[in-house]
């Protein structure tokens, strides 16, 4: 005679509420092997584990009831493990959806970290940048925050071709006759793995050594005369430079920080 097993020893055997056993009952699902005609005490039997394992992974993967029913009406063994494979697709979907959260959270760390880092230096520095891929966007003008418009068109346009724009991003400024500074273009490397394809919107920061200095709001005009006497007393010739935005605060609206770098390797700046 088969073995078999109450509710209750189903239930602390295969992890399993007793509650959740009696509504796969009542749906149709998981029907017990005998059911005591005077007690109404439901018994399993061991072939029918298998059953229950199947039924939990399927909850873990947000299998609906209607579904579960499908299943064990059908008792297809094919369609079963056809409609896994479908779940576990779904599940990869969403462990990569994850892994993209998890690595925004990483970098925003790392940014806010870095960005510290940079503001508590308040002199100019010469640092050596790795060359840098970027896709730009074209900039007319900025201030007054106009430049959250161009980002968010820049956004628009990395998005719809499969890429996800990073933190790192900026404004590539041009340097016209007597100091005159014209912004071209907004700026954004790729976060994680994302490729573009290379087209007439991608620019190559190059690698090498750039002048640099931090700012923010409050003492803006004084960073930047300090880094203009620099290179006017070096005699340095600047054609384009870069401003990059820093994250300290994101909740202090009324604020901002930036770190101008300008490439200054054989004495002269990237021509943007």
């Amino acid at each position: 005679m088969q073995h078999l097993f109450s509710i209750g020893e189903v239930s602390k055997m295969k992890d399993i509420t007793i509650k959740a056993l009696r509504y796969y009952h009542k749906m149709g699902i998981l029907i017990p092997k005998n059911i005591d005609e005077t007690t109404g005490y439901r018994y399993y039997s061991i072939d029918q584990f298998i059953h229950i394992d199947i039924i939990k992974s399927c909850r873990e993967l947000n299998t609906s009831i209607v579904e579960l029913q499908d299943i064990f009406k059908n008792c297809d063994t094919n369609e079963l493990l056809a409609f896994l494979q479908f779940k576990k697709y779904e599940a990869e979907e969403k462990i990569k959806k994850m892994q993209d959260v998890i690595e925004t959270i990483d970098n925003l760390n790392m940014k806010v970290e870095t960005s510290k880092e940079i503001l508590n230096n308040d002199e100019i520095s010469i640092q050596f940048l790795e060359q840098r891929s970027v896709v730009v966007a074209p900039c007319k003008e900025v201030g007054s925050l106009q430049e959250l418009l161009y980002y968010s068109d820049l956004e628009k346009s990395i998005q719809d071709k499969g890429g996800k724009m990073s933190l790192e991003r900026g404004i590539l400024y041009n340097v016209k006759a007597k100091s005159y500074v014209v912004p071209m273009y907004v700026f954004s490397s790729l976060q994680g793995n994302s490729t573009l394809e290379a087209e007439h919107n991608i620019k190559i920061l190059p690698k090498g050594k750039y002048l640099t200095i931090a700012y923010n709001k409050e003492n803006e005009e004084e960073r930047r005369n300090k880094i203009i006497k620099y290179v006017k007393e070096n005699k340095l010739n600047v054609k384009s430079f870069i401003e990059v935005e820093l994250y300290n605060d994101f909740f202090n609206t009324e604020s901002y920080s930036c770190q101008i770098q300008i490439f200054i390797e054989n004495n002269e700046a990237v021509n943007c």
